[in-house]
C-alpha cells in the first residue's frame, strides 16, 4: 500500500544515484545539471525529507507558482522520473507540462521536422535549412544561437550560458551538420563571431530565426504553429527522453535475462 511506502531523500541517495549515471556513461554536463536539480528538490523537502507520489505532485505544482517555462518544468520532472525509476517507485513517475497542459503548444513530430529539412533543401533556402536542423537535430535553444560562433564550429563543441551564466552546458555538434555550417561560413566569408548573424555581424533577431522557420512551412505541409524554436526544441526533448527510456528498458531486459540464466545454473532447486 502507498501508505505503507517510506522513502526518504538524503544526499548520499543522490550521490549514490549521480555514481549510477555515471556508470551509466552520462556525460559530466548532464551529472552536473541532475546534481543541480535534485539538490533544488532536497532544498525544497520539509525536514523530515520524505518523497513519494504527492511529494512529487507538489512539487511540479511550485513550478508554475514559480513562472518556470515548460522547457525548464519538464527537465525537472524528467529527473524525478529518473531518480524514483532508479529506487524502484515506477508508480511515481509524472508527466510533464506539455503532456497535460491546456493550451499548451502544438507538437512537431519528427516526420514534420523531416519535411521542414526537405521542404528547405528542395527550395534552395539554406539558412532556413540550418536553422531547422540546428535548434531541432542538435538541440540548441532559439537564445543559444548567439553562441554558435565561428570559433566554437572549428573547435566542434559549443559552451553555451543562459539565465544570465546561472545553467551552463556543453553541446558537441553533430559531424555531418558541423560540416554543412562550416561549408556555409566559409562560403559566406564569416570569418569570426556568430555563425546566424545580420551583415553587419550581429546575432539575427527572433522574429527573424522565426521568419526564416516558418518560411518553409508551406511547401512542409507543417502548420506555421509547429513551424517554430519552442516546437523544434520539444520535439528534440521528446525524441531524447523516448531513446533514454527505450535504453532503460533494454538494460532492464538484459539484466532480467542474465538472472534468469543464473538462475537456470544456480538456482537452489536446480
Amino acid at each position: 500500500m502507498e501508505a505503507s511506502v517510506k522513502e526518504y531523500l538524503t544526499k548520499e541517495k543522490i550521490e549514490d544515484f549521480l555514481e549510477y549515471l555515471k556508470g551509466q556513461g552520462r556525460s559530466g554536463a548532464s551529472i552536473q545539471s541532475y546534481r543541480r536539480i535534485l539538490t533544488g528538490l532536497y532544498d525544497y523537502l520539509p525536514k523530515d525529507k520524505r518523497i513519494n507520489l504527492e511529494v512529487g505532485y507538489m512539487w511540479k505544482e511550485s513550478f508554475e507558482k514559480q513562472g518556470l517555462s515548460h522547457a525548464t518544468a519538464d527537465a525537472r520532472i524528467s529527473v524525478w522520473n529518473s531518480f524514483v525509476r532508479y529506487l524502484g517507485r515506477r508508480e511515481w513517475q509524472m508527466g510533464g507540462f506539455y503532456r497535460e497542459g491546456r493550451g499548451a503548444q502544438p507538437e512537431l513530430s519528427r516526420a514534420e521536422y523531416w519535411r521542414l529539412l526537405s521542404a528547405a533543401k528542395n527550395t534552395g533556402r539554406e539558412k532556413s535549412y540550418l536553422l531547422i536542423k540546428t535548434l531541432g537535430g542538435a538541440g540548441m535553444r532559439i537564445q543559444e544561437l548567439p553562441q554558435l560562433t565561428v570559433e566554437a564550429l572549428q573547435q566542434g563543441e559549443v559552451e553555451l550560458e543562459s539565465h544570465n551564466s546561472r545553467t551552463k552546458r556543453s553541446l558537441h555538434l553533430p559531424e555531418g551538420l558541423r560540416a554543412e555550417l562550416l561549408e556555409y561560413v566559409n562560403r559566406e566569408g564569416i570569418l569570426y563571431g556568430p555563425v546566424f548573424a545580420t551583415p553587419e555581424g550581429t546575432p539575427m533577431a527572433r522574429s527573424s530565426i522565426n521568419y526564416y522557420i516558418a518560411m518553409v512551412s508551406r511547401d512542409a505541409r507543417v502548420g506555421e504553429r509547429k513551424a517554430n524554436p519552442r516546437c523544434l526544441w520539444k520535439m528534440y526533448q521528446d525524441t531524447v527522453m523516448e531513446i533514454r527510456e527505450e535504453v532503460d528498458a533494454l538494460v532492464e531486459q538484459t539484466y532480467q535475462k542474465m538472472m534468469d540464466r543464473e538462475q537456470i545454473i544456480l538456482g537452489w532447486n536446480e
